[in-house]
């Protein structure tokens, strides 16, 4: 009778904890992780993002890598609003909500900032002035460049393969008048490391650029160029000059170098053809701080004016694929740029992700040469 009541106490309630076994606890935080862009998908670094609670306290921070990622640990659960601020783009916010032991994905894109977004305006005394050999009275009035030659924007900005020797006529040094903030768009006044010496007159017009680290199509590590915009000069001593921002294709920065600007005339796109595929290019990389490229982006090619590579030529981008090296198409681009032996192309449509590696054929109205 005992041995029955026994078995019946043991199948009627739930076995007791073991002595000194602790409760298993759920897990009370959470984190997030996310990448911060422009609105043209080039991942943004030095982002600050913070972390926030409903009364304002700051619960973490964390600053985006060079691939525009940032992580947030243990934040605790519930309500939290992300603020996203980076020199030269417009602060953004994003309220979300933490789950405890889960990690939330969030993608910001930040647009950049109007010019009345960026200026400081500030009342220093004369004794507090700073003491600059281009430094001028508030009153003083902006900067005014000369209207730039009729061309096409899209020849200038965006990415290249650079030349054996790059030329470098200066390099970007800070603002006018203030030393914070290293973006800088159009209209902004620069300082400029390099003058009369340098060839630097007043009224010459110059391209903003810089070197980038790509992965090339072999996987080794290659130096790529990427124009930000065009400047021009307005004050020039011996070894020093005042430039101002005519345009910038994106945020120009600080340590930019300057180099001869060559404008080309805008020209229309050839007509549609067929594919040569055995004329093929190989795609070398994307722009500064993307690797894909979608529609409106511009690629690197290795072919160019000495393969008869021409200014609005139209490619069809695609990659192999099978034993029977079956061509794959997956979209269509148009050349904007030609070097001797690389061209730049604006992508304009994509039906598959296209990267480094991938092919473009250049496109024929002849069907002696299409699909060959």
């Amino acid at each position: 009778m005992l041995a029955v009541l026994a078995i019946l106490l043991t199948s009627s309630f739930p076995a007791a904890r073991l002595a000194g076994q602790s409760p298993e606890r759920e897990p009370v935080t959470g984190a997030i992780r996310g990448v911060v862009t422009d609105v043209s998908g080039g991942v943004l670094p030095g982002v600050t993002v913070m972390a926030t609670n409903a009364e304002d306290e700051v619960l973490a921070t964390a600053t985006t890598d060079g691939s525009g990622i940032y992580a947030l640990h243990s934040l605790p659960s519930g309500a939290v609003t992300l603020a996203f601020q980076l020199d030269g783009f417009a602060d953004a916010s994003s309220p979300v909500v933490v789950e405890p032991g889960e990690e939330l994905h969030v993608v910001e894109r930040l647009r950049l900032a109007s010019l009345s977004e960026t200026v400081d305006v500030r009342a220093v005394s004369p004794a507090d002035a700073p003491r600059s050999r281009f430094a001028q009275p508030p009153q003083e009035p902006p900067l005014v460049a000369k209207p730039l030659p009729e061309h096409d924007h899209a020849a200038v900005c965006g990415p290249a393969k650079p030349d054996p020797a790059s030329e470098s006529l200066g390099t970007v040094k800070s603002r006018r008048y203030e030393t914070q903030g290293e973006l800088y768009l159009e209209g902004a006044e620069l300082v400029i490391n390099g003058g009369l010496e340098e060839g630097l007159l007043v009224g010459r017009n110059l391209v903003v650029r810089r070197h980038y680290h790509v992965r090339g199509p072999s996987g080794a590590d290659a130096v790529a160029e990427h124009s930000a915009g065009v400047v021009q000069i307005v004050s020039a001593t011996d070894h020093a000059s005042l430039a101002l921002v005519v345009y910038a294709c994106d945020a120009i920065r600080k340590g930019d170098f300057l180099a001869t600007f060559r404008p080309e005339p805008a020209r229309d796109p050839e007509p549609p053809g067929l594919p040569a595929y055995r004329d093929a290019a190989r795609i070398l990389f994307a722009d500064d701080g993307q690797t894909l490229g979608v529609p409106e982006r511009k690629m690197v090619i290795d072919a160019g004016a000495k393969r008869g590579i021409r200014v609005g030529q139209r490619f069809t981008l695609f990659r192999q694929s099978g034993g029977a090296v079956k061509n794959v198409p997956a979209g269509d681009a148009i050349v904007v740029s030609v070097k001797s032996d690389s061209a730049t192309i604006q992508v304009q449509h994509v039906t598959d992700a296209v990267g480094a590696g991938d092919w473009a054929a250049p496109q024929s109205t002849s069907t002696a040469v299409a699909r060959r």
